[in-house]
Protein backbone atom coordinates (compact mmCIF):
# COMPACT_ATOMS: atom_id res chain seq x y z
CA UNK A 1 0.00 0.00 0.00
CA UNK A 2 1.62 3.26 -0.94
CA UNK A 3 2.12 6.02 1.97
CA UNK A 4 -0.12 8.54 0.83
CA UNK A 5 -2.89 5.85 0.65
CA UNK A 6 -2.49 4.81 4.26
CA UNK A 7 -1.84 8.81 5.44
CA UNK A 8 -5.63 9.16 4.28
CA UNK A 9 -7.02 6.33 5.36
CA UNK A 10 -5.55 7.84 8.62
CA UNK A 11 -6.86 11.10 8.28
CA UNK A 12 -10.19 9.50 7.45
CA UNK A 13 -10.40 8.02 10.60
CA UNK A 14 -9.10 10.50 12.90
CA UNK A 15 -11.63 12.73 11.30
CA UNK A 16 -14.11 10.33 11.16
CA UNK A 17 -13.71 9.49 14.95
CA UNK A 18 -12.76 13.10 16.26
CA UNK A 19 -16.22 14.46 14.85
CA UNK A 20 -18.22 11.40 16.59
CA UNK A 21 -16.28 11.47 19.46
CA UNK A 22 -17.19 15.36 19.72
CA UNK A 23 -20.97 14.75 19.02
CA UNK A 24 -20.99 11.89 21.43
CA UNK A 25 -19.65 14.85 23.95
CA UNK A 26 -22.16 17.60 23.34
CA UNK A 27 -24.85 15.26 23.37
CA UNK A 28 -24.04 14.24 26.91
CA UNK A 29 -23.65 18.20 27.98
CA UNK A 30 -27.06 18.05 26.52
CA UNK A 31 -28.22 15.24 28.52
CA UNK A 32 -26.28 16.59 31.65
CA UNK A 33 -27.94 20.28 31.48
CA UNK A 34 -31.80 18.63 31.14
CA UNK A 35 -30.95 16.25 33.77
CA UNK A 36 -29.44 19.47 35.98
CA UNK A 37 -32.43 21.68 35.17
CA UNK A 38 -35.32 18.49 35.27
CA UNK A 39 -33.78 18.24 39.16
CA UNK A 40 -33.85 21.91 39.43
CA UNK A 41 -37.68 22.19 38.23
CA UNK A 42 -38.22 18.91 40.79
CA UNK A 43 -36.27 20.76 43.24
CA UNK A 44 -38.30 24.23 43.49
CA UNK A 45 -41.48 22.12 42.76
CA UNK A 46 -41.10 19.95 45.98
CA UNK A 47 -39.86 22.98 47.90
CA UNK A 48 -43.00 24.91 47.48
CA UNK A 49 -45.37 22.37 48.29
CA UNK A 50 -43.49 22.08 51.40
CA UNK A 51 -44.26 25.43 52.24
CA UNK A 52 -47.82 25.19 51.04
CA UNK A 53 -47.67 22.20 53.53
CA UNK A 54 -46.53 24.06 56.56
CA UNK A 55 -49.06 26.92 55.54
CA UNK A 56 -51.99 24.83 55.79
CA UNK A 57 -50.84 23.73 59.82
CA UNK A 58 -52.59 27.19 60.34
CA UNK A 59 -56.71 25.40 59.20
CA UNK A 60 -58.67 26.46 61.93
CA UNK A 61 -61.72 24.33 63.06
CA UNK A 62 -64.20 25.84 65.01
CA UNK A 63 -67.11 24.11 66.81
CA UNK A 64 -70.19 26.83 65.83
CA UNK A 65 -73.07 24.54 67.44
CA UNK A 66 -74.46 21.34 68.80
CA UNK A 67 -77.94 21.02 68.16
CA UNK A 68 -80.84 18.21 68.64
CA UNK A 69 -81.73 17.54 65.38
CA UNK A 70 -84.35 14.26 65.98
CA UNK A 71 -85.30 12.47 69.70
CA UNK A 72 -85.78 8.81 69.43
CA UNK A 73 -86.71 6.10 72.17
CA UNK A 74 -83.29 5.52 73.69
CA UNK A 75 -80.81 7.90 71.64
CA UNK A 76 -81.15 10.88 70.10
CA UNK A 77 -79.00 12.72 67.19
CA UNK A 78 -77.41 15.92 67.30
CA UNK A 79 -76.39 18.07 64.60
CA UNK A 80 -72.46 19.14 65.17
CA UNK A 81 -71.77 21.68 62.92
CA UNK A 82 -67.67 22.70 62.62
CA UNK A 83 -66.58 25.71 60.73
CA UNK A 84 -63.68 25.48 59.16
CA UNK A 85 -61.35 28.03 58.12
CA UNK A 86 -58.42 28.60 55.64
CA UNK A 87 -56.43 31.61 55.99
CA UNK A 88 -53.78 30.48 53.61
CA UNK A 89 -53.71 31.01 49.88
CA UNK A 90 -54.42 27.82 48.54
CA UNK A 91 -56.91 25.83 48.93
CA UNK A 92 -56.77 23.24 51.40
CA UNK A 93 -58.64 19.78 51.21
CA UNK A 94 -59.78 17.74 54.35
CA UNK A 95 -59.87 14.18 53.94
CA UNK A 96 -61.74 13.44 56.98
CA UNK A 97 -61.87 14.02 60.89
CA UNK A 98 -61.59 11.93 64.03
CA UNK A 99 -63.16 13.79 67.11
CA UNK A 100 -65.07 12.79 70.79
CA UNK A 101 -67.70 14.91 72.51
CA UNK A 102 -67.82 15.85 76.13
CA UNK A 103 -71.41 17.74 76.98
CA UNK A 104 -70.85 19.17 80.88
CA UNK A 105 -67.44 17.40 81.16
CA UNK A 106 -68.67 13.88 80.38
CA UNK A 107 -67.64 11.82 77.86
CA UNK A 108 -70.37 11.43 75.48
CA UNK A 109 -68.36 9.78 72.40
CA UNK A 110 -66.73 9.96 69.25
CA UNK A 111 -67.46 10.68 65.83
CA UNK A 112 -65.94 10.91 61.94
CA UNK A 113 -66.22 13.45 58.99
CA UNK A 114 -65.86 11.28 56.04
CA UNK A 115 -66.60 13.23 53.61
CA UNK A 116 -64.37 15.55 51.48
CA UNK A 117 -64.67 19.79 52.02
CA UNK A 118 -62.22 22.16 49.64
CA UNK A 119 -61.80 25.19 51.49
CA UNK A 120 -61.04 27.39 49.29
CA UNK A 121 -58.13 29.93 50.48
CA UNK A 122 -59.16 32.62 52.84
CA UNK A 123 -62.94 31.35 53.00
CA UNK A 124 -64.67 29.09 55.66
CA UNK A 125 -66.69 26.38 55.13
CA UNK A 126 -69.53 24.98 57.97
CA UNK A 127 -69.97 21.02 57.86
CA UNK A 128 -72.63 19.52 60.15
CA UNK A 129 -72.03 15.74 60.74
CA UNK A 130 -74.73 13.68 62.70
CA UNK A 131 -73.58 12.68 66.04
CA UNK A 132 -75.60 9.46 67.86
CA UNK A 133 -76.32 10.40 71.68
CA UNK A 134 -77.58 7.49 73.58
CA UNK A 135 -79.25 8.08 76.86
CA UNK A 136 -77.45 5.13 79.01
CA UNK A 137 -75.33 6.08 81.93
CA UNK A 138 -74.30 9.37 82.30
CA UNK A 139 -75.44 10.33 79.47
CA UNK A 140 -79.19 10.65 81.35
CA UNK A 141 -77.93 13.89 83.16
CA UNK A 142 -77.02 15.67 79.73
CA UNK A 143 -80.28 14.46 78.21
CA UNK A 144 -82.28 15.82 81.71
CA UNK A 145 -80.44 19.40 80.57
CA UNK A 146 -81.31 19.52 77.49
CA UNK A 147 -85.17 18.72 77.60
CA UNK A 148 -85.17 20.76 81.42
CA UNK A 149 -84.02 23.59 79.21
CA UNK A 150 -80.72 23.79 80.96
CA UNK A 151 -77.21 24.84 79.58
CA UNK A 152 -74.96 22.13 78.06
CA UNK A 153 -71.21 22.88 77.78
CA UNK A 154 -70.13 21.13 74.70
CA UNK A 155 -66.86 20.15 74.28
CA UNK A 156 -65.29 18.77 70.55
CA UNK A 157 -61.47 17.80 70.82
CA UNK A 158 -59.77 15.86 67.71
CA UNK A 159 -57.77 15.72 64.72
CA UNK A 160 -58.79 16.93 61.04
CA UNK A 161 -56.32 15.36 58.33
CA UNK A 162 -55.51 18.00 55.49
CA UNK A 163 -54.91 16.07 52.03
CA UNK A 164 -51.15 17.60 50.38
CA UNK A 165 -48.97 16.26 47.54
CA UNK A 166 -46.51 15.87 49.85
CA UNK A 167 -48.83 13.62 52.68
CA UNK A 168 -51.65 13.67 54.77
CA UNK A 169 -51.55 16.44 57.16
CA UNK A 170 -52.49 16.31 60.90
CA UNK A 171 -54.18 19.24 62.30
CA UNK A 172 -55.36 19.18 65.76
CA UNK A 173 -58.59 21.43 67.21
CA UNK A 174 -60.29 21.69 70.77
CA UNK A 175 -63.07 24.06 70.92
CA UNK A 176 -65.94 24.54 73.15
CA UNK A 177 -69.40 26.08 73.39
CA UNK A 178 -72.09 26.53 75.72
CA UNK A 179 -75.96 26.02 74.64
Amino acid sequence: MPPSQSAVGWAHTFLCCSSKHQEMGAAKAVGILVAVLILAGLGFYVYQEYQKREALKSVEVHLEDVQVGSVGLTSATLDIKLRLYNPNDVTATLDRADYSVYGNGIHVGDGRITERVDIAPGASRTVTTPFDLSYSGAIRTLWEALTGGGHVTWRITGVAYISTPLGTLTVPFEEEVVR
